[in-house]
This record gives C-alpha cells, structure tokens and sequence, in this order.
C-alpha cells in the first residue's frame, strides 16, 4: 500500500515469529526503521484484524554514545487499529522529517496471531497436525506481521523460533542458529530488491532417515 507511505518509507525489517500450532497461535515481533522525505505526524501500516498487540512502542533518535546511537523508545497509548480497512495508524506526537530523523526512527511492534487450520490459504496456517506455511501472496503479507504490500522493498532480517526437531525452509539465505531458552532461533536476511511478497517460509518437523 504504496498510498500510506507518502513521506517515509521503511529500509529495514527484523521480523521474529513464535509459533505454537498445537494452540494455533503464535507471537510476532517486527522493528521496522525509516526514513522520511517530508514532514510525517504519524505511521500508518497495514495490520491484520485478528492481531492482538501486547506492544506498540516508538523510538527516536537521543544521543551518541561512544560514536553509537543511542534511542529513546516509549510506548504508544493512542494508536488506532482500524480492523475494517486493517491499518495501523500510530501518531508520532512531534512531527518527524529528514532533518530530526537523520540519525534514525523505528517502530517496534509485538502482537499474538492467529495459526488458521488446514485448508485456509492466508496468513500463517497449518497445512497438517506438524507442519506450517506463510502465505504472502496476493495482499496475505499483512495477516502474517504488519507491513507493506504492493512491491515495496526493504532490507529485511527473519527469525523463526522452533524446537530442535524443526526445520523452516525460506528462500531468504541462511544467516545461522543459536539456542535460545531452550528452542532454537532460526535466523535468515534478504536482499533488499525482494519483495515481502517474494518471501517463502515453510515451517516443518526433521524426519529420520533411517
């Protein structure tokens, strides 16, 4: 939705996702940055109806610290959830620009999703009793993390957590794995000329070979 990115437009994604299919749930965290062409007084993004935040927070731009960013995040109190047109719209208090947003701007958003069940075609859902998919296709993106759809492109970096027994297929290259409370965070990136559209992410248990 190219309409709601008028003066900004995100340049990188860090989406995590959670899975837990025997209760056909799931939680989701994205951080999204930005940069931004005009004056802006508020983010608006696409985001399912069905998603239940936990958090919505923004973080500015505070000081340097030893040549290193340092921000300062505070939650959001007064964002809407339209779930009829299902866009986010989160305002920024003081309005944002290239100038007070040179040094960076990101939103961080958690919610819980829904996994749909076998024979549903949108979204995360299960194709079996083990196995998952996420379809991003044909405007589904945004019942997976919020996001934009309509070719928009951004650098993007995927974590799945599962157990040792899983495996996530993607067409998004292997960027490694580290133990994490016990599960496994399966960690991948893109490049930045494929869309979120493009993105392929199959969730499946390791069958041995015996």
């Amino acid at each position: 939705m190219s309409e709601l990115l008028t003066t900004n437009r995100p340049t990188k994604i860090l989406l995590e996702l959670d899975p837990d299919l025997p209760n056909s749930t799931y939680r989701g965290r994205v951080k999204i940055d930005y940069e931004f062409t005009d004056e802006t007084s508020e983010i608006k993004i696409q985001a399912s109806r069905d998603f239940q935040w936990t958090s919505v927070r923004l973080a500015t731009f505070y000081e340097l610290n030893e040549g290193y960013p340092v921000y300062a995040s505070v939650d959001s109190e007064d964002y809407n959830h339209d779930t009829e047109s299902e866009i986010l719209a989160i305002p920024l208090g003081a309005s944002l620009n290239p100038e007070n947003t040179q040094n960076g701007f990101y939103i961080n958003l958690e919610w819980n999703g829904p996994i749909g069940g076998p024979g549903a075609s949108e979204g995360l859902y299960a194709v079996d009793e083990s196995t998952m998919e996420a379809n991003l296709k044909d405007g589904n993106a945004h019942k997976v993390f919020p996001c934009y759809e309509g070719g928009i492109s951004a650098k993007t970096w995927l974590t799945v957590i599962t157990d040792e027994r899983t495996r996530v297929e993607t067409n998004m290259d292997d960027a490694g794995h580290e133990e994490f409370e016990g599960k496994v965070k399966n960690n991948f990136n893109k490049a930045e000329d494929l869309t979120i559209e493009d993105v392929y992410i199959r969730i499946t248990p390791i069958i041995d070979m015996e």
